[in-house]
């Protein structure tokens, strides 16, 4: 791994670690701000949301890129507790992983079968720390994890017909940094810049006649560093609008955005 690359991730595990110890200190200095959001009721919101992305993956020496889409309703709360936004989703996704050589079967097998799909599970949390002005700063972390179907499909080009079974499974979690503007009336925009982790496993099985086998992949983020940049866009009074980009610097073609329609009770 390159100098400063590790660098770069040993800085941004250190950010992280002094926000959670300078934590009680700031929220000492903005207890004005902490007691007014006790005072605030708590509210959700629900809707759905549609992400896509492209990010770089790494399997044995190899590099390659992990393609998903995913359909999911989500559950916004707001100032819970007077103390944490919490985001908790599920739903159904696609993730294309073609490219992926197995060389330990019978005969070798590049998977090139297209998208399987799964289900998404996942949730997310901010924590305000800082309050300046309009502005609004804390800690925020996500997790989610895709479980795959499994994908049944011919081997074809032998004398004898043979058929593979793919079973991908893989999770994702950050943690990190926020800053968010509510200076104006009807948007919000935000940003965060985390440690974002990817990992997996891809498991296949071949059957070709009297031949059988059965190898497994273990797959990984190429990079950690994720920065997202987004907004919240009040449609109506109870209508909300929520695009983000997410970019990953130090991955293969690591981009992903997603648009979330949230209505609040």
């Amino acid at each position: 791994m390159p100098l400063k690359e590790i660098r770069g991730q040993r800085f941004l595990w250190l950010a992280i670690v002094l926000m959670v110890f300078m934590a009680p200190g700031l929220k000492t200095q903005a207890n004005l701000h902490g007691e007014s959001n006790l005072n605030q009721a708590s509210t959700w919101e629900f809707g759905l949301r549609f992400d896509l992305f492209n990010r770089g993956t790494k399997w044995d020496q190899t590099t390659s890129t992990l393609k998903a889409l995913n359909l999911m309703a989500e559950a916004r709360g707001k100032n819970l507790g007077g103390t944490v936004d919490l985001n908790l989703f599920a739903g159904l996704g696609s993730t294309d992983l073609n490219g992926v050589v197995f060389s330990q079967l019978p005969i070798t097998l590049d998977y090139q079968a297209g998208r399987i799909t799964g289900l998404v599970v996942g949730l997310g949390a901010d924590w305000p720390l800082i309050y300046a002005s309009d502005f609004r700063l804390g800690l925020t972390a996500d997790f989610m994890t895709w479980i795959g179907f499994n994908k049944k499909f011919a081997i074809e080009g032998f004398v004898f017909p043979g058929e593979a079974k793919a079973e991908p499974d893989w999770a994702q979690a950050s943690g990190g940094i926020f800053a968010a503007y509510e200076g104006y009336e009807n948007v919000e925009p935000f940003f965060d810049i985390t440690v974002s982790a990817l990992w997996g496993t891809f498991n296949m099985t071949e059957n070709i006649q009297d031949l059988s086998g059965e190898e497994e992949k273990k797959i990984k983020g190429s990079g950690l560093l994720s920065i997202s940049l987004g907004c919240h866009l009040k449609l109506t009074e109870k209508l909300y609008l929520t695009p983000v980009a997410r970019f990953y610097p130090a991955s293969k073609f690591g981009l992903a955005g997603s648009l979330g329609l949230y209505y609040a009770f």
